[in-house]
């Protein structure tokens, strides 16, 4: 609602009924926790509201990772106590993680009051996931007082209006990402340092879960075209498993310095 309200201060908007729209936007708000909206895109659509991106502004929870911008994609590789369905993964939009990503660092640091927030890409976690349409979350962390905190709402809704104000480049090079922790700190060096992007990505305590199907779907639904592995988090065994699926999907595994020297920023 802080995001929200921001959105709604810092652009021109149409109100219709509860729903607020302007030139290629509209803001909806849900009445239950959002992490359980599976299908909302179809709903969305039955009630004459299509689209064809979700944005969900939301917060981040963590009683270590202090204050906090982050974005990820949602799937589980697992159980679905936090929404969505088993083993599944929501359509990634990895062409917009990484223009939310270095806006929200930009925008953090101008400001005094937001310039020690950190910055990063969060690991696949959490529902919804059956979703047909691509959806990203953009949250503010990682405790009441940051969830509240104006000046961290100003910059995430700024890095959502952004998308609106500014053409976006959309053809970066995108990859899948496996093993490093939640935060996925080499990956977000990865993005901030070169001219690569990422999709889903998966920490080392998700690795032994993930099977082939579930690989073949994550290169899909993030429309990637290799797969990158934070190596020293993962141990031989599980390099050459995920491998060999990920070979087998017709992908390839580049090394970050590989990366660096073929997509250098």
């Amino acid at each position: 609602m802080n995001i929200k309200e921001k959105l709604l201060a810092l652009h021109d908007w149409e109100r219709v009924g509860s729903v607020y729209e302007s030139e290629r936007f509209r803001i909806v708000e849900v009445a239950k926790l959002h992490i359980f909206c599976d299908h909302i895109d179809s709903e969305l659509e039955k009630r004459g509201l299509p689209t064809d991106l979700i944005i969900f502004a939301s917060k981040h929870k963590s009683d270590s990772s202090g204050r906090f911008f982050s974005a990820h994609f949602t799937g589980n590789v697992g159980d679905a106590r936090f929404g969505g369905n088993p083993r599944e993964l929501a359509p990634a939009a990895p062409q917009l993680l990484k223009p939310f990503l270095h806006s929200m660092r930009s925008l953090s640091a101008d400001m005094a009051s937001t310039s020690d927030y950190e910055v990063a890409m969060e690991s696949t976690h959490h529902g919804p996931t059956a979703l047909t349409v691509p959806s990203i979350y953009i949250e503010i962390g990682s405790a009441p007082a940051e969830w509240v905190d104006p000046d961290a709402g100003r910059v995430v809704a700024s890095a959502i209006l952004e998308l609106e104000l500014r053409p976006q480049k959309t053809d970066f090079a995108v990859a899948v990402g496996f093993g490093g922790g939640h935060y996925a700190h080499r990956q977000t060096k990865l993005i901030f340092e070169t001219e690569v992007t990422f999709g889903h990505n998966f920490p080392k305590y998700q690795l032994n879960a993930l099977d082939e199907p579930l690989i073949r779907d994550a290169m899909v639904k993030s429309n990637a075209d290799f797969a990158y592995f934070d190596r020293k988090s993962m141990n031989a065994a599980q390099r050459d498993r995920i491998r060999a699926a990920i070979e087998a999907a017709g992908y390839e595994v580049l090394r970050e310095r590989t990366i660096r020297e073929r997509f250098c920023g």
